[in-house]
């Protein structure tokens, strides 16, 4: 018993001599409620925007298992400058730098990002080079091709409606986006999609059936 009475005699000595890291700031590990992990402009929040602009920025809360699905109707948003103002992609590449540079989080580990193309927003899809519904070339159809390819290397996915495909088919070859009719032309419509383009069934449907799989609707 004297020999037990020793051995915890010396344990709890050791336990109150140890040092208490759980208020030690500098021992802290980062997690979730670090904000800024990154800083997207380079400055921080107070220097870009003025003196306590940090303490009063909220961050996300939530960054894991994140899903959302982003509805691109429009092509542009400034039909005088329509290659200068592609409707939505903005949007997008601010929500993966907010994500990936502001907060810390991995896309298709954290966070997964799907987009939907359909009506005037279907032109998105096509191949700024591809062919018309003569089924000859033609250029100039999508100045946002590198733009699209540059998400994707992010790991957006991209589907097109083939409601609005059918639509693109049915137009005159002098239509910016007519696309060949292949029983007719022997070329594909398919061809003229932009690689790593994928086909939704219809646009709304899809739209509908990803919220139901629990992914978040953003209409930018």
């Amino acid at each position: 018993m004297k020999l037990l009475n020793t051995a915890l005699g010396v344990l709890m000595a050791g336990l109150v001599a140890m040092p208490v890291f759980a208020h030690d700031d500098g021992h802290k590990k980062k997690g979730n409620n670090e904000c800024p992990v990154g800083l997207v402009s380079g400055m921080s929040m107070d220097d870009e925007f003025g003196p306590g602009s940090q303490a009063l920025t909220n961050c996300i809360k939530k960054r894991h298992d994140v899903k959302m699905v982003v509805q691109i109707n429009q092509f542009c948003t400034n039909t005088a400058n329509c290659a200068g103002s592609p409707y939505g992609l903005n949007n997008i590449r601010n929500i993966l730098d907010d994500y990936e540079i502001t907060h810390g989080m991995k896309p298709g580990k954290d966070y997964e990002m799907v987009v939907v193309l359909h009506s005037p927003g279907g032109r998105m899809a096509l191949k700024d080079v591809g062919l018309n519904a003569d089924g000859v070339e033609v250029s100039g159809r999508n100045p946002f091709e590198g733009t699209i390819k540059g998400l994707m290397a992010r790991g957006v996915k991209f589907y097109f409606c083939q409601n609005t495909t059918r639509a693109f088919l049915n137009q005159p070859g002098a239509s910016i986006t007519s696309l060949p009719k292949y029983l007719l032309t022997g070329k594909s419509a398919t061809d003229q999609m932009i690689e790593g383009m994928e086909y939704t069934t219809a646009g709304l449907t899809s739209i509908a059936d990803f919220q139901a799989r629990g992914y978040q609707y953003i209409q930018p």
